[in-house]
């Protein structure tokens, strides 16, 4: 067909034209109605040839288009867009489903979690939440076992923003995957639903092998204010130095400052012990040198 980009344009801009001028009108005529619709069935036809026949910038064009005059007649199309190799192309088929709220979509968005492009996954997790969450919610906590580390990873972050306190357990369960990016978020989701059963399992969380995983553990404990993850977090605090900042302000929000002066005497106390078992090994290496020095002497 060979139709260029700034001709989509300007018919999509003369539709809107058509359409604002016949909703202002006073007494709106059934036959320019129909005769409009016609006319934009007509152009969502022609966006649908030129999206399959043009390049990256004509499909851009053609998809942008049909987001706005062809949402109800092109779900096939936008779903197939899903897989295009053109990122704008991908990231307004998102949008544009997202709009549509057709629960069919739900499936094959989440298949598109997967996508490299920022930009592309920020309009899908948009796309997703607009579907209801008792639609939406079994789709994504069965879709936790995908073999896609991306996607499951994706899942726990869009789980916790969504916020619903139902998916708790499936979170839980998450935070025993094999990958760390999915435990990570998996702990980032479980802080924003703040559900008291998820303490246990986020105290289990602070032996992770992943240093950052352990990290969001000990906020997400902070966070909760339960005192049953102070003698974990005051261990860590003396254990993991890499952790000790993290594991001060957590304490700080659990037990407030006015209660943490035995903490800090736990902390000057080991320092000191440390101080003086380092200075005994030391002595010992010396005296042992010494003892060597006189033997070989003698």
């Amino acid at each position: 067909m060979g139709i260029k980009p700034q001709r989509i344009d300007n018919l999509i801009e003369y539709l809107d034209k058509l359409v604002s001028e016949v909703n202002l009108s006073e007494h709106p005529d059934a036959k320019h109605n129909e005769l409009l619709n016609v006319l934009r069935i007509e152009v969502i036809e022609v966006l649908k040839i030129a999206f399959s026949e043009g390049d990256p910038i004509v499909r851009r064009s053609a998809m942008y288009g049909l987001s706005k005059v062809g949402l109800e007649y092109s779900f096939d199309l936008f779903v197939t867009a899903l897989n295009d190799p053109d990122e704008h192309v991908r990231g307004w088929a998102a949008e544009a489903l997202g709009r549509l709220k057709d629960l069919r979509a739900i499936t094959p968005l989440i298949k598109a979690l997967a996508d490299e492009n920022h930009y592309v996954c920020f309009n899908i997790s948009t796309a997703l939440k607009q579907f209801p969450p008792e639609a939406l919610l079994p789709h994504l906590t069965r879709s936790l076992q995908d073999s896609d580390p991306q996607i499951r990873r994706r899942i726990c972050k869009l789980l916790g923003e969504i916020g619903d306190s139902r998916v708790t357990e499936a979170l839980i369960t998450a935070l025993k995957d094999e990958e760390a990016g999915v435990r990570y978020e998996s702990a980032e989701a479980l802080r924003k639903l703040k559900n008291p059963s998820s303490i246990l399992p986020l105290i289990a969380a602070l032996n992770d092998p992943n240093h950052d995983v352990q990290a969001v553990a000990i906020m997400a404990l902070g966070s909760f204010g339960d005192t049953r993850a102070v003698e974990p977090l005051v261990a860590m605090l003396i254990e993991e130095k890499g952790h000790r900042h993290a594991c001060l302000e957590a304490l700080r929000n659990i037990c407030g400052e006015e209660n943490l002066g035995p903490l800090f005497e736990l902390i000057h106390t080991t320092k000191k012990l440390i101080s003086n078992t380092s200075n005994q090994i030391l002595e010992n290496i010396y005296l042992h040198h010494k003892k060597s020095l006189e033997a070989s002497n003698a």
